[in-house]
This record gives structure tokens, C-alpha cells and sequence, in this order.
């Protein structure tokens, strides 16, 4: 397809308002960091049993509580901040729990999204976006889309990227 200046550039039909990740999501992150704990909690449970005494069973007490917390508290917490959003001019994403953090990729910017999906994600029928664009952060990630939406949203991204960047004259062309 060969995009002009001035030429309409069908869209799949996302609307612009403010999305969350699918729920799935949850039980990934919940997957990653029980996976994650195993090497740490298996050194700790020898360290613990090698301390023995009082501070064996204070590392084994405190490790436990940092692993259901990360494990079963700390991804519904991530889950409910996380947002994305499709804007005039931009994707945005909104995230964070301790440290909120927003990122906008300017769509004339994007030179390249591509679909990953993890093994947990395929078994949770989950998909991450990789977004690079041509700016000094260098890329974005939006986690935790259907894996069945996530072809639609990536259309609709190059879709208005390409859009960008027909508005743009000059050097701009090669963004996309």
C-alpha cells in the first residue's frame, strides 16, 4: 500500500479512550515472579538452614513475606494502574505503582512495532507491544494485550504512524 500525502488512511476502528491491560495480565506477573523466586528462595532456605539460630529464621520469615507480596498482592496493585491510550497525536501509557511513570510515543516517531508473546503469555493468550520509536527513550512496551487484539492494535498504530507521518514533509517519510 502506498501512502501520498492527503490520502485517507483507513483505520481498524479503535476509539481514543482509555484502556486497561487484560486481565490475564494478573496471572502472568504472578507466573514471572513466582518463576523469578525460585534461585533466590532456594539460596536463602540453604543460607537460612547454614545461619540457623535467630537470624536463619528472620531471613526465611522475611524473604517469605517479599515473596506473597510480589507474588499475590503486588500484581493486582500494578494491574489497576496500569492504562494505555490511543490520542489524537500520540500513544500514551500510564503505569506504575510506587513511581508513576507516563510515556507518549508521538505517532510520526514510531519506526517499528513488533508482537511478543512469552510462553506464559501464549498459554494465557496474552501479547506485548514492542513500540521503537526515533526518540532518545528509544522504545515503549504496552503488556497484557488479547493476543487475538493485538494484530488489530498494532494495524491501527502503523495506521496513524503512517498517517504522522504523510502530515510531515520531508525526512520524516522514513519513520514509518
Amino acid at each position: 500500500m502506498t501512502i501520498r500525502a492527503g490520502d485517507e488512511i483507513p483505520r481498524p476502528g479503535l476509539d481514543d479512550h482509555e484502556r486497561e491491560l487484560a486481565p490475564a495480565v494478573v496471572t502472568a506477573w504472578r507466573l514471572s515472579a513466582a518463576i523469578g523466586w525460585i534461585l533466590p528462595a532456594v539460596v536463602a532456605l540453604v543460607l537460612g538452614f547454614v545461619l540457623g539460630g535467630g537470624w536463619g529464621w528472620l531471613v526465611l520469615v522475611v524473604l517469605a513475606a517479599l515473596v506473597v507480596f510480589s507474588i499475590v498482592f503486588y500484581p493486582p496493585m500494578r494491574y489497576r494502574r496500569w492504562r494505555w491510550q490511543l490520542t489524537e497525536l500520540a500513544i500514551e501509557l500510564r503505569y506504575g505503582v510506587l513511581v508513576r511513570t507516563q510515556e507518549t510515543v508521538p505517532y510520526f516517531r514510531i519506526q517499528q512495532i513488533d508482537i511478543a508473546a512469552g510462553p506464559v503469555d501464549r498459554l494465557l493468550e496474552l501479547a506485548s507491544l514492542q513500540v521503537t520509536s526515533a526518540s532518545a527513550s528509544g522504545s515503549a512496551t504496552l503488556p497484557g494485550i488479547a493476543a487475538e487484539d493485538a494484530p488489530r492494535v498494532r494495524a491501527e498504530l502503523l495506521a496513524r504512524a503512517a498517517a504522522a507521518v504523510a502530515e510531515h514533509p520531508g525526512d520524516l517519510r522514513d519513520a514509518v
